[in-house]
């Protein structure tokens, strides 16, 4: 794969790996702090768990709207300078991916901050 196709395909899966890094910290972060009991520490008004859960949260959906972005902007340039159809699939699926990502990612953060956490 040469340098640019290697950067498509991340630039394509960005928002799934972002998910995949939230999504382990989100649970793995929980599970730790439950097991060894430490759930009820605060940290900044807020329960050690919620607020590592938000800043998950938040760095993830940062992530792959910021992807989003680029992958939208590579769609827009491939309309108007004619593109192979791998380009074509990658800059597409780009948009795609990213978009259900932030749509994923949403989908985990919100019931993990609000649901308590060692229930």
């Amino acid at each position: 794969m040469t340098g640019r196709r290697t950067a498509q395909v991340c630039l394509t899966l960005g928002g799934l790996i972002a998910w995949a890094i939230q999504f382990t910290i989100i649970y793995g972060v929980t599970s730790t702090l439950c097991g060894r009991g430490w759930a009820d520490t605060a940290l900044l008004g807020m329960g050690a768990v919620q607020i590592t859960i938000l800043l998950a949260t938040l760095t993830a959906l940062a992530a792959a709207a910021i992807l989003l972005i680029v992958s939208l902007r590579q769609e827009r340039q491939q309309r108007d300078h004619p593109a192979s159809a791998t380009d074509t699939f990658l800059n597409e699926s780009g948009v795609l991916i990213n978009g259900l990502s932030l749509v994923v990612i949403l989908w985990h953060g919100v019931p993990a901050v609000i649901l308590p956490a060692c229930a």
